[in-house]
């Protein structure tokens, strides 16, 4: 039975997060907890963060490399509302920084490749510092892509060691960085030829996670079958599809004591359900209020709450010369409203445009409770990216009844249903092209509906409040990878 389960991370909520791979690692701990598995998280404690209120675990803690031995500290707390602990690595030459990975979003430290192998290579020896053994190693994404390789080169050495397992957030992030930078990570030349760790000339630490873990998991099943294509896996797709018998894709559950309309803290008192729906129309005002824009029932909100980057279909949707943002505002009788921060042409496109055309508002922020107010107030959701691992914003407005508009790839393909012959009631619309005509077209397909068939509209936003994607299934699933991972390491 899999009890001891270890997860190496660069990110968990509510301590550091850049994306979902954050809310995935803090999430799903908490769903293996409560089936009870004994989970742990190891991180680093970066500058952000306070040590005030931790338990110190050691304030010696060696980290063996290869001609070298790195000193850093332990520290321990625990996710909010769970019992799972989670050690935080402090050294602070390597963590304690303003940023996670870089000083902006944008930008990356240069001394990424040895900040992160540090950390990979601290795990190995969290069990003598705990005396706890992990049956499995779980590590995320480029910054732990070298720990099924540190914990294969243990093996070699005639060390009992756990199981591996390596889940792909997104394929885009790969952690690249020069052979030169090799002696950082506590690896020698004879390592490059023995392990094949290069990818076009660099050390590669997702290429190193996947070809070495014992088993590789990514965030939904339709990623894990594009991802070895040259569409999708960005220059890796002959290393997936060697390994395609070791590879499969779990859906992202969600975590519904936060995102859920019946408990939603931040739109008390005006929770709802698919039961008692009349609520959402009065968040449907506040939402307008909020943003400016004229109260009315009548009259369709299409929401977004995005990064401002290429892969979330910004190209398509506001690109100052083929975007079709202005033309869907100004010929449709529509509300629009986008929430988020990227890229700087972007935002400074969307601010321009909400200065011009009075049925669009804009905020350049991240904020999380005006987050929770759109995916509430909203009647659509917009979500037109070139590509989605899993994607958790489309499985938010599900539950709120905020049908996603969505192109059909990854996750999204995964957890949004169209309405057809087949299936008269969908959850969402669906589109395949990567293109402005095909996203102009989806949307207007979406307010012609709203305004031609209110009652499939209504019945459809019922049929998405009841799906399920909490993360009960998808722990129980990963426990199943966990096991198939000990047999086969």
């Amino acid at each position: 039975m899999i009890d001891r389960i270890l997860m190496i991370t660069s990110e968990a909520v509510p301590f550091a997060k850049s994306g979902g791979l954050a809310d995935m690692v803090s999430a799903l701990s908490t769903a293996l907890a409560y089936q009870g598995r004994d989970v742990r998280i190891l991180m680093p404690l970066y500058g952000f963060l306070d040590d005030k209120e931790l338990e110190v675990v050691s304030l010696n803690y060696p980290v063996p490399f290869s001609n070298r031995a790195e000193r850093a500290s332990l520290f321990a707390g625990k996710l909010p509302e769970s019992d799972v602990p989670v050690y935080f690595l402090k050294c602070d030459k390597y963590f304690n920084r303003t940023g996670i990975y870089g000083p902006t979003p944008a930008s990356a430290y240069p001394d990424n490749g040895l900040r992160y192998s540090f950390l990979s290579r601290a795990a190995l020896f969290l069990p003598k510092e705990l005396d706890w053994e992990p049956q499995v190693y779980h590590s995320h994404d480029w910054p732990t892509g070298l720990s099924p390789l540190y914990l294969k080169m243990l093996r070699t050495e005639g060390k009992k060691q756990g199981a591996s397992v390596f889940t792909i957030h997104n394929m885009g992030y790969q952690g690249e960085f020069s052979i030169r930078d090799i002696p950082w990570a506590g690896l020698s030349r004879e390592d490059l030829d023995e392990f094949n760790l290069l990818a076009e000339g660099k050390l590669n630490y997702l290429k190193t996670g996947i070809d070495h873990c014992d088993i590789i998991t990514t965030v939904s099943p339709t990623y894990a079958k594009e991802i070895q294509t040259k569409e999708y896996g960005h220059g890796l797709e002959k290393s997936l599809s060697k390994r395609k018998k070791k590879l499969e894709g779990i859906v992202n559950g969600v975590d519904y004591s936060e995102w859920n309309p019946r408990v939603d803290k931040y739109i008390e008192p005006y929770n709802y359900s698919p039961e008692t729906p009349g609520n959402k129309k009065e968040l449907k005002k506040k939402l307008q209020e909020e943003f400016g824009l004229p109260l009315s029932d009548r009259v369709p909100v299409f929401a977004m709450i995005s990064r401002l980057v290429e892969q979330k279909g910004i190209q398509e949707l506001c690109h100052p010369e083929t975007g079709i943002l202005s033309h869907f505002c100004i010929n449709n009788d529509v509300q629009v409203i986008i929430l988020g921060t990227g890229e700087e042409w972007c935002e400074k496109e969307l601010e321009t445009l909400a200065r011009e055309i009075p049925n669009l508002s804009v905020r350049i922020t991240y904020n999380n409770k005006l987050s929770h107010l759109i995916e509430a107030g909203a009647d659509f959701f917009m979500m037109p990216s070139r590509y989605e691992p899993c994607g958790l914003n489309q499985l938010y407005s599900l539950k709120y009844g905020t049908l996603p508009i969505v192109r059909r790839t990854g996750g999204l393909a995964d957890t949004v249903t169209e309405s057809s012959r087949a299936n008269p009631v969908g959850t969402g619309f669906l589109f395949d092209e990567v293109s402005p005509k095909a996203l102009l077209k989806i949307l207007e397909e979406a307010c012609t509906v709203w305004y031609k068939d209110p009652e499939l509209i209504e019945k459809m936003k019922r049929k998405a409040m009841e799906e399920d994607f909490s993360w009960g299934p998808s722990a129980s699933e990963y426990i199943k990878v966990y096991e198939r991972a000990l047999k086969e390491n």
